[in-house]
């Protein structure tokens, strides 16, 4: 499983789908995206923003997640996951079940993040309107030894993607055994 963690703005769901939609081409297996917008509309309705809402929110994804490599798919995350304890709980929880996890950090500046802002979030809290804001007013805490390092205010997409694949290849993490089977 792939899991794309990054400031907000940075880059994961962008990455992540682009990502996707190249192992769909070139893997057997059913992959899944559990996207951060999508899934506090769904699995994570209500939670909060404060430290241990974030954790709870990050160790439920990273239940689905280990649901999805427990049955043989790919799943691929792209949440904040601002705190290491959340990050190492979702890895525990997918390897618990003999998955594989894969940490990819979307390394973009505070200020590149600031500058695309596509909800309007980075200027609503530093403006003061928005509180627990990753990145401003609550900490973002960086992987220590991520797989992959994206830094997507000098790499295109197609790079950021080439540099994902390319890992799995040189990891022989890619299976063509098996038939995408649906519903």
């Amino acid at each position: 499983m792939l899991w794309f963690t990054g400031l907000p703005g940075s880059g994961k769901t962008t990455l992540s789908r682009a990502v996707a939609r190249e192992l769909d081409v070139c893997d057997g297996r059913l992959v899944t995206v559990l996207d951060g917008d999508i899934v506090r509309t769904f699995l994570s309705q209500g939670v909060g923003f404060t430290r241990k809402d974030r954790y709870d929110n990050v160790c439920r994804v990273g239940y689905a997640a280990s649901l999805i490599a427990r049955h043989g798919g790919i799943a691929i995350v792209a949440v904040v996951s601002p705190y290491r304890d959340g990050r190492l709980q979702a890895r525990a929880l997918v390897e618990e079940v003999g998955g594989v996890f894969l940490e990819i950090h979307m390394d973009t500046p505070f200020a590149a993040c600031v500058a695309r802002d596509p909800k309007g979030h980075y200027a609503q809290a530093l403006g003061g309107e928005l509180d627990l804001f990753t990145g401003v007013d609550d900490p973002y805490e960086k992987p220590l030894a991520p797989n992959v390092r994206v830094r997507t205010e000098v790499e295109d997409v197609a790079g950021g993607v080439s540099r994902v694949m390319g890992f799995l290849r040189e990891r022989r993490l890619l299976s063509v055994a098996g038939r995408k089977t649906t519903g």
